[in-house]
């Protein structure tokens, strides 16, 4: 059975993982977690399996993953997060910079 992580499911339906809206170094990053992600999740499908004989050391390998995939959803969202105010940022500046060229000229 194919492990889906909800939090990831989320983010991805949410189009936090879409790339075409970010500058490329911005998308290298968010493709770099979606990388790791999927590594965490074959990590969590493999630990399922009936072949480890320690159980509680393959649930916490799960619960592990499970959580570092939830952290990298989150670094994801703070990332564009912080684009998002770098951008309003940049516009707020311009239109200061604006509104001082128009009091000079007048």
């Amino acid at each position: 059975m194919a492990y889906t992580n909800k939090a990831y499911a989320n983010a991805v339906r949410d189009g936090m993982f879409n790339t075409d809206d970010v500058p490329a170094h911005v998308a290298r990053e968010i493709r770099e977690y979606e990388a790791a992600i999927d590594q965490h999740s074959q990590i969590v499908m493999r630990m399922r399996r009936d072949e480890f004989s320690d159980r509680d050391f393959a649930d916490t390998m799960i619960e592990y993953s499970e959580e570092a995939i939830g952290d990298m959803v989150c670094a994801v969202r703070e990332l564009r997060e912080k684009r998002k105010e770098s951008i309003k940022s940049a516009a707020l500046s311009h239109n200061d910079d604006m509104r001082k060229v128009a009091e000079c000229a007048a």
